[in-house]
């Protein structure tokens, strides 16, 4: 991506901010999703799309999911509709009680706990790990920029990829969205330095949102 394309896109988390001010709904193969103010918009961006389009070919009947940030919790409530035991989590407190609205509008079963990624979950090993994690390399100020900012450092990736082998197995699933707009190299080498890996099972190139991937996180031996 451009430089000029960058510039162009770093004012769009602030934009979001403003139109998240007031109530929002969205629709999704059948589920009726509301968003509070102050929570990420599901719609706004393909990255929650690409993710959830992903999830419908896969075959998830009976699996454990865990999704880490969870938002307005569509892509759990997508697992949780196709039949899958879902635990859904976020940091924040809006989301989660966000989740907890969705997830009774949609009459679907899902385990909500707040926490900040694997913080306060009891050690279990998931089938699936899914989410859409904060890229952008700053400081979140504000309980909404967690989900624009992970650290000036990345430091959301390094506690990710640190907790991450107590709750997978050989045959875990980890899934990760993202985005070009983000400092990629830098990912991959955290992931690296706890000995995991970046496998790309899919790209979609969207002007405004720069070039998504959806990528598998494998566990180096």
């Amino acid at each position: 991506m451009t430089n000029l394309f960058r510039k162009i896109l770093q004012p769009l988390p602030h934009l979001v901010r403003w139109y998240l001010s007031k109530e929002r709904s969205y629709h999704y193969q059948g589920l009726r999703i509301d968003i509070t103010p102050g929570v990420f918009h599901p719609g706004l961006f393909f990255s929650t799309k690409m993710l959830l389009r992903f999830l419908e070919k896969q075959s998830i009947k009976d699996a454990t999911v865990l999704e880490i940030g969870a938002g307005t919790g569509i892509i759990s409530l997508l697992a949780a509709k196709m039949g899958a035991k879902v635990t859904a989590t976020d940091i924040s407190q809006l989301a989660i009680e966000n989740i907890g609205i969705n997830a009774r509008k949609n009459n679907l079963p899902l385990d909500i706990i707040q926490s900040d990624l694997f913080e306060t979950l009891p050690v279990t090993k998931f089938d699936w790990i899914l989410l859409n994690p904060p890229y952008y390399a700053k400081q979140p100020m504000r309980e909404e920029e967690l989900a624009w900012y992970c650290g000036e450092h990345h430091e959301y990736f390094i506690r990710f990829f640190t907790s991450l082998p107590l709750f997978i197995t050989s045959n875990t699933n980890t899934v990760m969205v993202l985005s070009d707009v983000c400092d990629l190299p830098a990912i991959f080498r955290i992931g690296s330095e706890h000995n995991f890996e970046f496998v790309k099972l899919s790209e979609k190139n969207i002007w405004v949102d720069g070039k998504n991937y959806i990528f598998k996180i494998r566990q180096i031996a």
